[in-house]
This record gives C-alpha cells, structure tokens and sequence, in this order.
C-alpha cells in the first residue's frame, strides 16, 4: 500500500515529506509506550502514535519505520519536525484516535501479509570461541537523565553498522537492544557507556553504568516490571519492557548488578 493511500483512508495532512508519499508500507504498528515500539517486528512498516515529543524521532528510527502518523490531530513542535527531516522521516497527522486508525488501516488490508523477516541466529556453545583480535570497538558515555541527547549513542553506532555492510535484520536487532541499555542508563544511573565489539562472527554490547543498581534482578527482568518515576512514563518510557527486550533481541544475555554501585549487561548477536 502506498503511503498516500494511507494519507487519503485517514484523511491525514502531511506534515513533512510529501516526495515520500510513493513509498510502499506493508505494516503498521500502532502504540504510545517506546517499548511496545521497539518490541515490534513488522518490517516495512509505519508508526501510529500520539507521542509527538523529540525522543519519538529516534525510537522510530532505531525501529526502522517508514514514517509517522500521528494520531488525535497531534502535531509535534518545529524541533521535532526538523529532527525528522534529518532522518527523511515523513510526518502527516489525522484527526482519528488510534484504535480507529488502526482499524482503518487493516480493513483496508494494510498487514494482512504475514510475510515478515525475523532473523534468527543459530544456537552457539559460547561467545567467547567467536572472540576475534580483529575486533571493531565503539564506546560511548551516557549521562543520567539526558533525554535531549538519549539515544544519539545508538544512531551514531547504527549508521557504522551500516557503513561496515552488517546485515540490516541484525543492524535492527543489536540496535534496539542498544537503545533499550542507553534509555535505561539515562533513566535510572548518574551515568555509563555503551561498548560495541564487532567481530565477522558477533557483535558484543555491553552496558554498564554507575547507579543505585538493581536489589532483585528476577523481578526486574519480569515483563511490566518498572521502577521509573511518573514523569519519565509521560514520555512514553518506562513500561517495563527495557530488560525483557535486551533479552528478546540479543542471542546471548547476561546481567550483573550491586546495589548501590550499578549495573552491566552483556549482550551478544550472532552475525
């Protein structure tokens, strides 16, 4: 289905992007917590949201999605359009609420072709044997409590993944489990890094920050599970999903944490 199609069922106004109203969308994925977002595995697909804030820009891009619509006539704020003119994120708005559009979108058979790409790697021994000197090595420092900046670590990292030919299903995977371990530093540390090791065989992500830690790491680790304040949540954060989608998207997962320290986790993809 064509975009403008989609312009037209929901009678939508475009914001940004009107030379992209050829693209082709197979999918749509309707939400307003970032990690049902992330979470999503449609490929090809546009996002319908009520969240107009700076942060929706990034997380969308980390998801790969074609484009936004905005539902309940939001329009977000100039900052926000200019971001995604940058990342050639086209933008529109509709008046209806998001259950309707989504409704819309589906009688008019937009996602009823389950072909979708989810790769899967094959099951390893150990990470370790994969290890390689020829290893590539990013790093980057997360401040607590950034959100202006939270998620640049991930793009930038992103767009290296591209330049290096990496698989775009992988790039995906490694980079919403990135983004995942940056706005959880943001969220609850005073600060941290994100190490990127990329092998031919893996990439090795590690998270590890300086904060209050985790007192149980079961609980933690449930799905719903969260500890992040109220004015976090009204930014579309903090569902709970952050740890059990490291989780979800890594091959290999390991987590440490002492209370009163901070926290590391250990993911690995398999290339």
């Amino acid at each position: 289905m064509k975009l403008l199609t989609i312009k037209e069922l929901l009678q939508a106004q475009v914001l940004w992007g009107e030379e992209f109203l050829d693209i082709d969308v197979s999918n749509a994925c309707g939400a307003d917590l970032m990690s049902d977002i992330l979470a999503d595995n449609k490929t090809n697909a546009i996002l319908l949201t009520g969240l107009t804030h700076r942060q929706i820009i990034q997380t969308t891009v980390m998801g790969d999605f074609a484009a936004i619509v905005f539902v309940r006539g939001k329009v977000p704020t100039k900052d926000v359009v200019e971001l995604a003119k940058a990342e050639k994120l086209p933008l529109l708005t509709t008046k209806y609420p998001l259950f309707e559009s989504c409704g819309i979108l589906y009688k008019a058979g937009l996602g009823q072709d389950k072909s979708q790409i989810k790769g899967e790697a094959d099951a390893r021994d150990s990470a370790e044997e994969n290890e390689s000197p020829e290893a590539m090595r990013l790093t980057y420092d997360i401040v607590g409590n950034d959100f202006n900046s939270a998620g640049k670590a991930t793009e930038q990292a992103k767009r290296v993944l591209k330049q290096i030919g990496i698989d775009p299903a992988i790039i995906r995977k490694v980079s919403v489990a990135a983004y995942e371990a940056e706005m959880n530093i943001v969220i609850h540390a005073y600060k941290g890094k994100l190490m990127y090791s990329i092998t031919p065989k893996m990439i090795e992500l590690i998270a590890e920050d300086e904060g209050p830690g985790i007192p149980d790491i079961e609980k933690a680790m449930q799905e719903g599970y969260s500890t992040a304040p109220d004015r976090v949540r009204e930014l579309g954060f903090g569902a709970g999903m952050g740890l059990p989608n490291m989780k979800k998207f890594s091959d290999l997962f390991e987590i440490d944490s002492v209370v009163g320290k901070g926290t590391k986790v250990r993911m690995v993809i398999y290339l």
